[in-house]
């Protein structure tokens, strides 16, 4: 029976059984939909069950009309054809009102009518239970018999049909049972006690079975309801997944053509109408890699995923696939089942990224990068007989310039214009790329070496035109260094090198040229390099000497100062001079640790020397830009407390050419400290006045070129005598350089030339060998002056002055 309704508001609603099978808890939200189950189920048959009654009535009269019973039995006919009349009519009313939901009977959770439902079996069985009792005491023992039989037919009918609510069923078999049992004591036989005690046994089996049966009946219902709300759950999640993503499901059948997919979740936002159904799979995508993967795996039905596919017919649409393959219980297979998304937008992101990591964005040529693979398969690939194949390595010469004046937009558009006539000039070049910046490389194979090289040239020819850049004429030539690749096995890295010393020799050969790779360039490398590695052993080693050349004032004779000059004391290839690894120090940047070194060797000899002498110490581009130079020349001073004005710096011309200002700037930075400088071989580079003009040298020297040809060269007699005015016009002593004849000293005197120095006055020389020329004190006599001497060195700025106190040798800081 149903416990729990609007008068025990405390007690939670929950369906019952009886006793013998305990209870079972309904939640609330599923007893109405259980009561009308119950409802639904009954009144379906309520139609069988009147019938039923009529008929067991009507065979009850039939039976039973000739016995003394036969008056009472027509009054209970009679009343169970109005009863039963009753109930039809009720069912009927009950189905009408049932159309309209707001007057419906199950509008209150059906309980009404499971009460309704309870009172009619109730009556039911009342008058199925008076039958016993109206028969069974006036008949015979084959009436009786027959008796028995309809009502146990009645009684175990009537559960069956009303056993889906137990209160009806419960109402109908307690009264049919009690009314049966009472008919058969007052019938008198014996035996009736044990058909007595079987109705009993009957009437527990039947409620027990009903009971079972009404359990089933919930377990099923709330089973059900369990399945219906996760697959409700299951849509919902399903139908929020494909809203907010770009992923569908697509579904197959065994013939992998497209079907409907059997759950509610695809959004209609979602409108791919190339997965239509009957369309096969595999017919949606363009051939590739994964589409072929994607038909082996539809032919042999095994699981794909992450197949990234290009859809036909579509302009650059990919789909992501995934799938695997379904199977009945049998094992049958019946197609695939599986997930698709739109990854077009992360497909052209994917593929940008790959773009920037292999090619260059300015001129879409391959990079860096893309060059070592290609190289890579080069490498193990031979070359075919007779053909000829190469590596060319190429950098504009005058790039820096165009960014310097027409601005770096300019310079990109250069740099396309270089990618097309380099891919004119060698359109069947196996690869073009661009390295960075202004230097770009090729890979190229001719049927000969002649032709080989009548390309190169040609390109050669091509690059070196000039190049329109907005209506602006720009020369900006090219150097390549082209490297032949002999064998198929070489090693990359070898292959690159081997290109860049042809590159390196090409700017050295003037630029705007070509140069092919030969053994003899890497022997020089060789050598350079370990010509390096010597040089900074050689500092570590103490194995460089400095070496004096003497200064002559032309009008006194008097020996004025002396120029260092740097040799290397090589263990091994015994005395080395500048001409063969200065330009080396310069490559590879020691040249300012050759420098720093020279300038405190220098000022240390200073002190062995008269204190009226001049030591002169050459300062080479790198040096100028070094952020030691003034450190070290202040400490230098500090340390060996040598008057500024004693230090002479020599600078090239080269020196201006490179960052002019900054070069002019560093350069009145060490004018103000005191030291003198002079402007070292005038007239042999590019010369301009201006540089004269915008700083005041102290010194011009003449370069020996001119000084060597005095003799019979007129052109050099009237460079030196205008070099010789420009330098007493501005104020700045003359030295010329290179005098070897006592005609030279002897012109360059009567024109006015300052000072002189060459073989005529003395060779380079280490210092302890000079002394016939002027007094040379020893190391011992120089650190005993020093630690005596009463003029100290102060510093205040970058300016150093003497002082008239004593002061210990010590180091001054910049």
């Amino acid at each position: 029976m149903v416990m729990g309704d609007a008068s025990h508001p405390a007690e939670p609603p929950k369906l019952k059984s009886a006793n013998i099978l305990g209870s079972i808890d309904i939640p609330d939200e599923q007893l109405g939909a259980i009561r009308e189950k119950q409802v639904a189920a009954v009144g379906s048959l309520l139609p069988v069950i009147g019938l039923a009654n009529l008929i067991n009535a009507a065979v009850v009269m039939i039976s039973f009309a000739n016995t003394p019973a036969n008056r009472l039995l027509g009054i209970w006919s009679m009343t169970m054809v109005i009863a039963t009349s009753i109930m039809l009519v009720g069912f009927f009313i009950m189905r009408r009102r049932a159309e309209n939901p707001s007057d419906s009977p199950l509008a209150d959770g059906g309980k009404n009518s499971i009460d309704r439902f309870a009172r009619f079996a109730s009556v039911l069985g009342m008058l199925w239970g008076i039958l016993p009792l109206l028969i069974l005491p006036l008949t015979d023992h084959t009436n009786q018999l027959a008796v028995s039989s309809i009502v146990a037919g009645v009684m175990f009918a009537g559960v069956l049909l009303i056993g889906r609510i137990p209160e009806a069923a419960m109402g109908f078999l307690i009264p049919t049972v009690i009314g049966y049992i009472v008919g058969l004591q007052l019938g008198q036989d014996p035996r009736n006690d044990f058909l007595s005690v079987l109705a009993f046994v009957y009437a527990v089996v039947l409620w027990t079975s009903s009971k079972w049966s009404f359990n089933q009946f919930v377990e099923q219902h709330l089973n059900g309801s369990a399945v219906k709300q996760q697959a409700q759950l299951i849509g919902l999640l399903l139908r929020d997944f494909e809203e907010s993503t770009s992923d569908w499901l697509w579904q197959t059948d065994e013939t992998n053509a497209l079907i409907d997919i059997p759950l509610p979740t695809v959004s209609e936002q979602n409108n791919f109408e190339l997965m239509a159904v009957g369309v096969s799979l595999g017919s949606l995508f363009k051939e590739n890699e994964d589409a072929r993967t994607l038909a082996r795996c539809l032919d042999r039905q095994q699981s794909f995923r992450d197949l990234n596919l290009e859809v036909e017919g579509e302009d650059e649409t990919w789909w992501s696939l995934t799938g695997k393959p379904i199977f009945d219980g049998a094992g049958k297979f019946q197609g695939f089942r599986g997930v698709a998304s739109d990854i077009t937008q992360s497909k052209a992101i994917e593929d940008r990224i790959a773009f920037m990591a292999h090619f260059d964005p300015l001129t879409s040529l391959p990079n860096r990068a893309n060059l070592h693979e290609y190289l890579e398969k080069a490498s193990t690939r031979p070359v075919p007989g007779g053909r000829c194949r190469a590596l060319l390595w190429l950098d504009l010469d005058n790039f820096k310039w165009v960014n310097d004046t027409l601005g770096h937009p300019a310079g990109d558009e250069l740099l396309c214009q270089v990618a097309k006539r380099l891919k004119d000039a060698a359109p069947d070049a196996d690869v073009i790329a661009r390295l960075g910046g202004d230097e770009f490389a090729m890979l190229l194979e001719c049927d000969s070496q002649d032709e080989l090289i009548e390309t190169v040239k040609a390109m050669s020819e091509r690059l070196n035109r000039p190049y329109d850049i907005w209506s602006s004429i720009v020369h900006c030539g090219a150097s390549i260094g082209v490297r032949i690749i002999e064998q198929h096995n070489m090693e990359i890295q070898t292959l690159l090198k081997h290109a860049d010393l042809a590159l390196y020799q090409a700017k050295e050969a003037g630029k705007r040229t070509w140069c092919v790779f030969s053994q003899n360039l890497e022997d020089r490398a060789r050598a350079r390099q370990s010509i390096e590695l010597d040089l900074n052993k050689a500092l570590e080693n103490n194995e460089l000497r400095l070496f004096f050349q003497p200064q002559l004032n032309a009008q006194t004779n008097e020996i004025i100062g002396a120029e260092t000059l740097i040799r290397w004391q090589h263990p091994t290839r015994g005395l080395i001079g500048p001409g063969h690894f200065i330009q080396h120090a310069e490559d590879s940047g020691i040249i300012t640790r050759l420098g720093d070194w020279a300038l405190r060797e220098a000022l240390s000899a200073a002190r062995r020397m008269p204190d009226n002498m001049r030591v002169a110490v050459n300062i080479s581009p790198l040096q100028i830009h070094s952020s030691s130079l003034v450190t070290t020349i202040i400490n230098a001073i500090a340390v060996n407390q040598i008057d500024p004005a004693r230090l002479e710096l020599e600078i090239t011309e080269s020196v201006l050419m490179t960052d002019t200002e900054f070069t002019l700037k560093r350069l009145n930075q060490l004018k103000e400290i005191g030291l003198r400088i002079s402007l070292d071989d005038f007239g042999t580079g590019f010369s301009s006045l201006s540089y004269l003009r915008r700083f005041p040298f102290d010194k011009l020297k003449i370069d020996k070129s001119f000084v060597e040809d005095i003799d019979h060269n007129h052109e050099s007699r009237a460079i030196t005598k205008a070099t010789l005015q420009i330098a007493k016009a501005l104020n700045m002593s003359c030295t010329a350089e290179g005098v070897e004849t006592e005609t030279q000293k002897q012109y360059l005197t009567e024109i006015g030339c300052d000072e002189l120095q060459g073989y005529l006055i003395s060779r380079p020389q280490p210092l302890e060998k000079l002394g016939h020329l002027f007094p040379v004190r020893s190391e011992e006599e120089a650190d005993r002056l020093l630690a005596n001497s009463t003029s100290g060195i102060s510093m205040s700025g970058d300016v150093i002055r003497l002082e008239g106190t004593p002061r210990n040798r010590q180091t001054a800081t910049g």
